[in-house]
C-alpha cells in the first residue's frame, strides 16, 4: 500500500482500557490465553522498559485509555507519489491518560539530554526555552528545524497534564494539541462512530477518500455481472468503523460500514450474506462442522449504514481452541469460577520431596517443614486466578503458628525480577516464594492448570488439592487446617 493511499482518510483509534479490565470477559481471555498476560509481563520486565516506567513515574497497569487521530486532507491524492507532510497534507493527534502522576521534569530532561547527544548544545538550548508551565500542564515544543526530518512541515507540541490523580499526555500539531487540552477528547466526524454501540472499549473508524476507488488496483470486469455489481457497491463506501465491546460473559463485535447511499449498502449487506452462508456451506463440504459462532453472526442495512455484529461467548473460545489447537498442550490458567477437589490423584498420596530456592536465593527443603501443615501453590504473575487467589490464601494461613502451618507459593517458570516486581505492586512482600524456572516440580505434583493449591498434612500425605479460584477458597482452606491439626 502506497503512502498516498495510506494518508488519503481520516482515522480514529481509541482504547479504553480502564473499563476493559473491570469486565468479566476481559477476566476471562485472561485466564484463558495467559500467554498474552505473560508476555506483557516479560516486556514490562525489559531494562528499556523499566527505564522508561521509572523516569515517567507511570505503569503499563496504570493506563486507562489512548487516542489516536490521523487526518488526510482532501487534496492529497494530488501529491502524484510524493510523501505527505506531516502539518501539511497530515495532522496527527496523540493522547495517552494513565491513573497517577507524572514527573513531567525527569521527562523533559531526559528528551533534552537526548536532543543535545543528537543535535548539540544549542539545539538543545531552543527546545528548553519552549517549556512553559500553564496551571496543571507542562507544555514542550519541539521545532520542525530541529527536528530536522524533510517529512514534516509543523512544530510538534507535546503537553502533561495533571489532575484529579491522574496524567494525560498530548502529543501532535500546536492547534491539534492546544484543542484537545482546553476541550478534552476529539470528536471526529465520522457517521460509524454515531451509529455504533456507545458502550464499546476499543474502536476503530476510517473515512475513506472517494478517489481511492479510481485507483487501478479497484477497477473490475465490467463485463461479469457480479463482479461489477461488487466493485460498484464497494466504490460507494466511504467510512469503516470497528468495535469491541467487553461485556460481563461475552465480547460484541460490530463492524459498520458506511455508504454514499442506500443502493451500496443495500449491495453490501447482500454480499455479506453470502458470504456466510458460502462459509458455512464451504465446511459442510469438507466434513468438518462449521464453528457455531458463524449461525450467530448478524448483517442488517440501514439506510446508508450497513451493520455486522456478533456476540463471542466463552463457549467460543473453548472451540476455538479445541478445534485450532487441539494439540498445544499450553500451560493454562484454571477456570476462575471453578474449583476441582477430592478427585485429584494426588490425595492420599505421600507428597513429592524436593528442594528449590526462594525468591532470595536461600535453599529450600520441603522435607525441612516435615511435621507441619504444608500449604503449597502453584501460580504465575499473568495467572488471573492465581493473583486473585494469593490473598486469600495468605489471609486463610496468618493465623496459625508459624510452626505448625506454612504456605509456599511455587512459581511456575518466571524470572526473580518479574516476580519481585509483583509482589511489590500488589503489596504481597509478606508472601514466602519459592521458584520452579523449569516446572520440573510442578511436573511432580501434576500441575497441568493454575492456580492448584495442594495441602500436605504433618505426615507428609496430601489431603487436599484444589484447581482454580473461588471466592471461598480461603475459609474451605482455614476449615481444612483445623480439621488436619485436631487429628
Amino acid at each position: 500500500m502506497s503512502a498516498e493511499l495510506f494518508f488519503s482518510f481520516l482515522m480514529f483509534f481509541q482504547v479504553q482500557m480502564d473499563s476493559i479490565r473491570q469486565s468479566g470477559f476481559y477476566q476471562i481471555l485472561d485466564e484463558k490465553f495467559p500467554q498474552i498476560a505473560q508476555g506483557l509481563n516479560e516486556l514490562e520486565s525489559e531494562d528499556e522498559v523499566q527505564k522508561l516506567m521509572n523516569l515517567t513515574g507511570l505503569e503499563f497497569n496504570n493506563l486507562k485509555s489512548f487516542n489516536l487521530m490521523v487526518e488526510g486532507l482532501d487534496g492529497i491524492s494530488e501529491l502524484k507519489g510524493e510523501t505527505p507532510k506531516f502539518g501539511s497534507e497530515i495532522e496527527l493527534l496523540a493522547s495517552t491518560k494513565f491513573e497517577g502522576q507524572l514527573k513531567p521534569d525527569e521527562v523533559i530532561s531526559y528528551m533534552l539530554n537526548q536532543i543535545e547527544k543528537e543535535k548539540g548544545t544549542e539545539e538543545r538550548n531552543r527546545v528548553e526555552e519552549t517549556k512553559r508551565v500553564e496551571g496543571n500542564t507542562t507544555y514542550l515544543t519541539i521545532p520542525v528545524d530541529v527536528m530536522g526530518d524533510e517529512s514534516s512541515s509543523s512544530d510538534l507540541l507535546m503537553a502533561m497534564k495533571s489532575f484529579n490523580k491522574e496524567t494525560e499526555i498530548v502529543v501532535g500539531i500546536p492547534s491539534k494539541v492546544k484543542g484537545i487540552i482546553k476541550k478534552g477528547a476529539p470528536n471526529p466526524q465520522l457517521d460509524c462512530l454515531e451509529a455504533m454501540s456507545k458502550n464499546r472499549q476499543v474502536t476503530l473508524a476510517i473515512k475513506v477518500d472517494p478517489a481511492v476507488w479510481e485507483r487501478p488496483e479497484f477497477s473490475a470486469n465490467q463485463q461479469n455481472p457480479l463482479f461489477a455489481g461488487l466493485a460498484n457497491s464497494v466504490k460507494g463506501i466511504r467510512e469503516f468503523g470497528i468495535s469491541l465491546s467487553f461485556l460481563d460473559e461475552s465480547l460484541g463485535i460490530e463492524l459498520c460500514v458506511h455508504c454514499v447511499d442506500t443502493q451500496s449498502a443495500l449491495g453490501l449487506w447482500t454480499v455479506a450474506q453470502g458470504g456466510l452462508g458460502m462459509a458455512q456451506l464451504a465446511m459442510s463440504r469438507e466434513g468438518s462442522r462449521a464453528p457455531s459462532i458463524l449461525g450467530r453472526i448478524k448483517t442488517q442495512a440501514v439506510d446508508k449504514n450497513v451493520f455486522v455484529r456478533v456476540e463471542v461467548l466463552p463457549k467460543d473460545l473453548e472451540e476455538f481452541e479445541s478445534q485450532l489447537m487441539p494439540n498445544s498442550g499450553s500451560f493454562q490458567s484454571s477456570d476462575a469460577k471453578t474449583v476441582k477437589m477430592a478427585t485429584d490423584p494426588l490425595i492420599g498420596q505421600k507428597a513429592p520431596v524436593f528442594m528449590t530456592q526462594f525468591l532470595n536465593d536461600e535453599v529450600f527443603k520441603l522435607s525441612d517443614h516435615k511435621g507441619k501443615v504444608i500449604v503449597l501453590d502453584f501460580w504465575a504473575t499473568w495467572c488471573g486466578p492465581c493473583v486473585r487467589a494469593l490473598p486469600e490464601l495468605l489471609k486463610a494461613t496468618s493465623g496459625f503458628n508459624q510452626k505448625k502451618v506454612a504456605l509456599f507459593a511455587v512459581n511456575q517458570g518466571e524470572s526473580s525480577k518479574v516476580i519481585s516486581k509483583f509482589l511489590k505492586n500488589k503489596q504481597l512482600k509478606a508472601l514466602s516464594v519459592i521458584m520452579d524456572e523449569t516446572r520440573m516440580i510442578g511436573g511432580d505434583y501434576k500441575v497441568k492448570g493454575i492456580p492448584k493449591t495442594v495441602v500436605i498434612d504433618q505426615k507428609g500425605i496430601i489431603r487436599h488439592v484444589h484447581v482454580g479460584f473461588s471466592p471461598k477458597i480461603g475459609n474451605r482452606l482455614k476449615g481444612e487446617i483445623q480439621n488436619l491439626l485436631a487429628e
